[in-house]
């Protein structure tokens, strides 16, 4: 029987072999030549920034089969495809569109080939082409990002003074009548009469709306009792076009969700009516979700720039606790820069919220709109905090595009330390792993900025799109590496993205806090020795540190509750590397992905 065994193993191994003149050597590709033609493929789809970062990788890693003159010459045909994709969205009024590639030669420093454009005159385009098409909140928020930039046109300017006033926003209004005197320009007509005065919290609530999602009847223990999920929300257009929390009208959106679900809003002054509405755009990102409904609204919430929040601080929550529409509840902020969303910072408050506040309108004690109420997540349950409004001021253009709004990234994972901002995972096949970037790469600028924070590395992503180009540099021991970059789109959950692509012991560093190295494997049990902690993460706090052993004894990964657990039995060193059984658990919500 074993020689019979061991004759079928030649034979096979035998027919597995290539005979010489089974495939002729001019049918063997050089991978130089491989290469070339994926960059080309790439071209010819249209995927021109993926294009030109393959090629500034070969910038950065010469093949011997690939010359300079091929790399430019390619390099040539991107910017050139590009700069006609440019002007064509240009003629047809797609101003968005037309930024983005902007900023796409701005990134590589290649905008001189768009000479008479500018990121200004582009948001301004925007400004006065939503005002046209009757969008008056994204017009609002464009011109004050053309406002932010320089010295913006005087069309531009009396958009946003008549805007203000319209919005009653006390703020933006100042600033723009501030710009005409720099520019020293004649004020509009209807500018003459008097400022803009902040309007009393009274009228604000007028503003607010009470949301009810009805999802029909909940059996418990054969009982039925009416399914209902209660927030708060206000509006931001006088369109009907109203803010409120994901979370809060998630059943309309979600796929997974089978079960009956309707969408209503009850206006602040009209409580007893019931007033259908339905889901624009959301972002689970950051709890957002864009609510429309045929109404007029008694007032509009409009932003007028980040608030100088302080610790102590007052702070006034609308919204409609338990239901009681129109409740005003005053406090302080408790604390800034929480990282508790996957991107971003979070105000923390201690504003009485309840159940029903979620989405409502977090005020200063100016009256100035600076964030959104975010209560009833589960992982954050009995603690109060508000996402600033800076950050949902970004959302809003990808809110009113529909459906799912979507981010760029990078798709690597950081912390922070002395060196700068450390890469501590690279995702596979994500324009970082594209580009080569390791664990330990040190990301030294983006567009040519530092950063030492996450949270405003994030911030600057934001400011972008996708497909787009961006410059990178990192340093890598005591060499240093400059880059393009192409973004991509960021999935709503990287560590479920990475698991998809990715061995799990891999991503136990920016889930857990700790790289672990397989050292022997005995049938279905391996076993490992921990080779790295991050100083503050998950494994720092239970005990682990380097060299010590372990082995995995189970996994679990809850996507409806949104964690993973880890169970192991590991030796540690600081406890005289007695066994013991220890379990971790991790939100897969991380904030440390960009």
């Amino acid at each position: 029987m074993k020689r019979l065994l061991v004759l079928l193993l030649s034979l096979s191994v035998l027919a597995c072999k290539s005979t010489p003149g089974s495939m002729p050597a001019e049918d063997i590709k050089e991978l130089g030549s491989v290469r070339l033609q994926s960059i080309q493929s790439k071209i010819d789809e249209n995927r021109l920034t993926e294009a030109f970062q393959d090629i500034s990788f070969l910038i950065r890693n010469p093949d011997n089969e690939i010359s300079t003159t091929q790399l430019e010459d390619l390099s040539t045909q991107v910017l050139e495809r590009i700069v006609t994709e440019f002007h064509g969205k240009i003629e047809q009024e797609e101003y968005g569109a037309a930024l983005r590639l902007y900023l796409s030669l701005v990134g590589i420093d290649k905008a001189d080939l768009v000479p008479d454009w500018s990121a200004l005159v582009l948001l301004q385009r925007l400004a006065e082409a939503g005002y046209e098409a009757g969008e008056k909140t994204l017009a609002f928020y464009y011109a004050q990002r053309a406002l932010a930039l320089g010295a913006v046109n005087e069309q531009v300017l009396a958009l946003l003074l008549e805007l203000s006033r319209e919005f009653e926003n006390a703020t933006v209004f100042d600033q723009a009548l501030m710009e005409f005197q720099r520019q020293g320009l004649d004020l509009p007509e209807d500018a003459a009469g008097p400022g803009v005065v902040m309007p009393s919290v009274d009228r604000m609530v007028k503003g607010t709306v009470t949301i009810w999602v009805d999802r029909g009847i909940k059996l418990e223990r054969g009982m039925g009792f009416p399914d209902r999920v209660i927030g708060s929300g206000f509006f931001i257009d006088d369109r009907g076009y109203l803010l409120t929390n994901y979370h809060v009208v998630a059943s309309e959106v979600d796929p997974e969700y089978e079960g009956y679900s309707r969408l209503y809003i009850r206006l602040s002054e009209r409580v007893e009516e019931k007033i259908p509405a339905q889901v624009v755009g959301y972002d689970r990102i950051f709890d957002l979700a864009l609510v429309k409904a045929e109404v007029d609204p008694g007032f509009v919430f409009s932003y007028g720039g980040s608030a100088d929040l302080k610790v102590g601080g007052r702070i006034i929550a609308i919204g409609s606790p338990a239901g009681l529409e129109n409740t005003v509840t005053s406090g302080i902020v408790s604390a800034t820069g929480r990282r508790f969303l996957q991107m971003g910072d979070a105000i923390q408050v201690d504003v009485p919220i309840n159940y029903g506040n979620s989405g409502g309108p977090l005020l200063d004690d100016n009256g100035k709109l600076v964030g959104i109420v975010f209560a009833g997540i589960e992982q954050f349950e009995g603690v109060n905090f508000a996402i600033p409004f800076d950050w949902v001021e970004r959302a809003l253009p990808r809110l009113y595009e529909g459906e799912e709004a979507r981010h760029p990234w990078l798709g690597v994972a950081l912390q922070e330390g002395d060196k700068g901002l450390e890469i501590i995972y690279t995702v596979p096949d994500s324009p970082a792993d594209r580009a080569d970037l390791r664990e330990g790469d040190i990301i030294e600028a983006l567009n040519g900025i530092s950063y030492e924070k996450i949270g405003d590395i994030q911030s600057a992503l934001l400011d972008l799109d996708y497909p787009m180009l961006i410059s990178l540099r990192w340093r890598r021991g005591t060499e240093t590496f400059d880059g393009a970059l192409s973004l991509a789109e960021r999935p709503y959950s990287p560590i479920e993205e990475s698991l998809a692509r990715d061995l799990r012991e891999n991503v136990l560093l920016p889930l857990f806090g700790m790289k672990i190295e397989r050292t022997s494997q005995f049938l279905w049990r391996a076993n490992y020795t921990v080779r790295r902690v991050l100083p503050g993460s998950i494994a720092d706090e239970t005990g682990l540190s380097k060299d010590d052993p372990l082995s995995i004894q189970g996994w679990d990964l809850d996507t409806e509750n949104r964690f993973a657990l880890l169970r192991i039995y590991v030796k540690k060193r600081k406890s005289g590397f007695l066994e013991s059984a220890v379990q971790m658990a991790a939100y897969l919500e991380t904030d440390i992905f960009i």
